[in-house]
């Protein structure tokens, strides 16, 4: 990014908002060239503008700058180390057992803010709602729906820094996939296998047993 241009984003993160002649005064620069700058900015959707009326006396409203939420991307995180770390040490302190039932306890949160009644929808229709979910959560997905299988893709995997350190993040997504359609997703492709995408064969789900009958007391007990 321009120098310019980075100095303006530093100086919105810190003071938060910002006239064009203060901007001008910080910068050492001629008022036209920073809305030069801001303008660019601003097409880029890391800066936006609008207009009111100072505090101190009546007068002519001047137009403030201000970061977007865009602009959070620019600046460092430690997001990704806190997770990692966070992972590391839920792994050192349970079993894998219990480890994979927090995987599915995080699934089933996710899902639990998926819309209401898919269960009760026809498979075709179940399965839209559950594509739309998925990529209101970021997963990019789509499915080839063929008579003779259904493949559900996912283009992007929001954990992808993580999972390389903690694969078993990955059940996560097979637990969610099957929550949102009803079927069992068998991973046919995976991206850190050096796929585009991760794939999924959506199976019908087996039912469950039926228990046993209770054994008979004989009549003479």
């Amino acid at each position: 990014m321009h120098p310019v241009r980075q100095k303006i984003l530093e100086y919105l993160k810190r003071h938060g908002q910002a006239t064009v002649t203060e901007l001008a005064e910080h910068l050492d620069m001629a008022p036209v060239s920073v809305r030069h700058h801001l303008d660019l900015l601003i097409g880029d959707a890391l800066v936006e503008a609008s207009r009111v009326r100072r505090k101190s006396g009546a007068g002519r409203p001047k137009r403030l700058y201000a970061l977007t939420e865009h602009a959070d991307a620019l600046f460092p995180n430690n997001y990704q180390q806190l997770a990692d770390e966070s992972l590391a040490m839920l792994k050192r302190l349970l079993t894998p057992e219990q480890f994979a039932g927090v995987m599915m306890e995080l699934a089933e949160k996710t899902a639990a803010r998926a819309p209401a009644g898919l269960a009760a929808l026809p498979p075709e229709e179940r399965l839209q709602a559950a594509i739309d979910f998925l990529n209101d959560e970021g997963y990019m997905a789509f499915c080839d729906c063929g008579r003779e299988e259904m493949l559900l893709h996912t283009s992007h995997c929001p954990y992808r820094e993580l999972i390389e350190e903690h694969p078993e993040i990955c059940q996560i997504d097979q637990a969610l996939i099957r929550r949102l359609t009803g079927m069992t997703p068998v991973r046919v492709a995976h991206m850190t296998d050096g796929e585009i995408r991760c794939t999924y064969r959506l199976q019908p789900q087996k039912p469950l047993p039926l228990p046993a009958p209770p054994a008979k007391i004989p009549a003479n007990v």
